[in-house]
């Protein structure tokens, strides 16, 4: 009798496995719920999405960088340390999406979408592409792609929502009176509303050479005695002098060729001399002769950025508050047993 029974317990343990087996041993499907934000859910074909798009090459570059990992064999599986790439970007991918949902949360309450679904998304996105088809057919100018791809519909769609939801947000809930506009100017101005600089500086220039160091401390000891560059001025074909300028409307040039001059000049007062500089393979000295006195910008000129920085920081206020207060269910056994059956495709 106990045989029995023990066989009958035996056959009810298999079984179960089997069960267990099987369930988790099913494809996961694009329709299923990975997670929920406030009730609204995140499905496998969307968290794929940006899984896919956003996070898979920064996994890669991430354990490349800090494991050293040259073998991508059995990669997404492999633990490096105390991290797995598949729940490194798994990780990621949930916490982009629970911002978004946030976001859409947002913009389902201020009345920019009505329907938040992917469902919904997807036959958008194929009536879109219907419509470019037939325009294109009927030899009618479009702009962007002929056909959408899912991830480019969703970003295109996603950040025009933004766009309008912060419109609403400022004319309505983040609306600001004339004089918390000037209050904020006030705040804001030595940071952000600079004049732009305008500088012109004499300037000694020699390339590096084994007896460069030396001639060019010479040249500065001499500055240093109230010489002036004319005076310096010397037959050395080697030595150059000459004037330059830094001003709005040479900054690019500045800032990719020479940075280091630039910063210098910038920190020079006017017949200030600077120290030697080197810089692409050449030394310098500069001499400020003209600063010109860095104001602020007027309040009137730059009123609307003034609005715009400020309704930038009460957004994302804003949407790290609805984050904080989300209410985020996981479903295990898609997010952490499912996922990984699909990988990083």
């Amino acid at each position: 009798m106990n045989k029995k029974r023990i066989l009958q317990g035996f056959i009810i343990i298999v079984v179960l496995l089997c069960c267990t087996a099987f369930f988790y041993s099913k494809p996961i499907k694009d329709d299923q719920i990975v997670a929920t934000v406030n009730g609204e859910p995140i499905r496998v074909s969307e968290f794929m999405l940006i899984m896919n798009n956003n996070y898979v090459a920064k996994t890669y570059n991430y354990f490349t960088n800090k494991y050293g990992v040259k073998d991508y064999q059995d990669f997404w599986s492999t633990r490096y340390g105390n991290e797995k790439p598949i729940d490194y970007a798994k990780s990621l991918t949930l916490k982009e999406w629970i911002r978004i949902k946030s976001e859409q949360i947002l913009m389902k309450q201020y009345g920019v979408v009505s329907d938040m679904t992917y469902e919904s998304f997807l036959n958008e996105l194929e009536k879109e592409n219907n419509r470019r088809k037939t325009a294109v057919e009927n030899k009618q100018v479009i702009y962007g792609p002929v056909e959408y791809s899912e991830y480019q519909y969703f970003s295109h769609i996603f950040t025009n929502d933004v766009i309008e939801l912060k419109k609403i947000l400022g004319k309505e809930k983040f609306k600001m009176t004339e004089n918390e506009l000037k209050d904020a100017y006030e705040q804001l101005k030595e940071k952000y509303f600079r004049e732009s600089y305008d500088i012109k500086v004499e300037k000694i220039s020699m390339k590096k050479s084994e007896h460069a160091d030396e001639i060019m401390r010479e040249l500065q000891r001499s500055l240093g005695q109230a010489d002036s560059f004319e005076k310096l001025k010397s037959n050395d074909k080697d030595i150059v002098f000459g004037t330059q300028t830094f001003n709005e409307t040479t900054a690019k040039t500045d800032y990719d060729v020479n940075p280091q001059l630039l910063i210098e000049a910038q920190q020079l007062s006017v017949g200030d001399i600077s120290d030697i500089i080197e810089e692409n393979n050449t030394l310098t000295i500069i001499k400020c002769m003209e600063s010109k006195e860095r104001g602020f910008q007027e309040y009137d000129q730059v009123k609307e950025q003034v609005n715009d920085r400020i309704l930038e920081e009460k957004y994302e206020d804003l949407v790290q508050h609805t984050i904080k207060n989300a209410k985020v269910k996981v479903v295990d056994k898609v997010f952490n047993h499912g996922l990984k059956i699909l990988g990083a495709q």
